[in-house]
């Protein structure tokens, strides 16, 4: 059991054995009950009086189940969990024993999607980096991650990953706007940051901004604008 805060509220179960199926992700959802996210293998495949090393990870909405050491499922889900409890749970007419039960943590991450170059870049690494830091939480901005591969996939999983997203749409930037469109697809909290006196695309007017100055003065009033909203997102998750 994954994201537990109250019976009558949305979590989820990795499961084996469930129904016919081998494995299997499923949510339970107010009002409607259970549902199948992803599901495979037969039932029948599975050896009965054997131990299965069963691991569930969890990294923003990105969840992922392994068996044995076998990456079973890769799946994206469609918002973030609320809930933070863990459990385990079985059923069926004959004992099953869980042992070596443990969990593992990680820094929360932060997604910053933004303009390269300045002035942005001073805002980045006087105000937000450090901002975000100070929570607790990891920065990651994609021109800062390391590695091979396709950066259209790493955008992606990043984003997938973190638990907020941060963007500067000051600038008529299309790279931004898709990470910030691909944030809000995942129902992903997001705070938006832009210099005041800009013109906003008809479409983003509605969301909440934090406008700032472009100044030395400036700066400690986004910071503190900043702090809040982070604060304040931080509470819901």
């Amino acid at each position: 059991m994954i994201g537990y805060r109250s019976s009558n509220e949305r979590y989820l179960i990795a499961q084996l054995a469930a129904s016919q199926a081998a494995y299997s992700i499923a949510e339970f959802l107010p009002g409607f009950g259970w549902q199948a996210i992803v599901t495979a293998g037969e039932k029948a495949n599975l050896q009965p009086n054997r131990e299965y090393l069963v691991e569930v990870s969890l990294r923003g909405q990105r969840i992922s189940l392994d068996v044995d050491g076998v990456r079973i499922f890769d799946q994206i889900l469609r918002a973030p969990l609320q809930g933070k409890q863990l459990g385990v749970i079985a059923s069926g007419s004959s004992p099953v024993h869980f042992k070596g039960l443990g969990t593992e943590s990680e820094q929360p991450s932060v997604f910053v999607a933004m303009q390269f170059g300045e002035p942005f870049d001073t805002i980045y690494k006087q105000v937000i980096q450090p901002g975000v830091s100070n929570l607790g939480l990891q920065v990651i901005r994609i021109d800062e991650v390391a590695g091979p591969g396709i950066v259209f996939e790493d955008i992606q999983r990043n984003i997938s990953e973190s638990k907020i997203v941060i963007a500067e749409i000051t600038a008529p930037n299309q790279n931004v706007f898709y990470e910030l469109g691909y944030a809000h697809a995942l129902n992903k909290p997001t705070i938006l940051l832009a210099q005041r006196g800009r013109e906003l695309p008809f479409d983003i007017r509605s969301y909440r901004v934090i406008f700032y100055d472009d100044t030395i003065g400036g700066k400690p009033a986004v910071e503190r604008s900043l702090e809040k909203h982070l604060q304040a997102v931080l509470q819901d998750l």
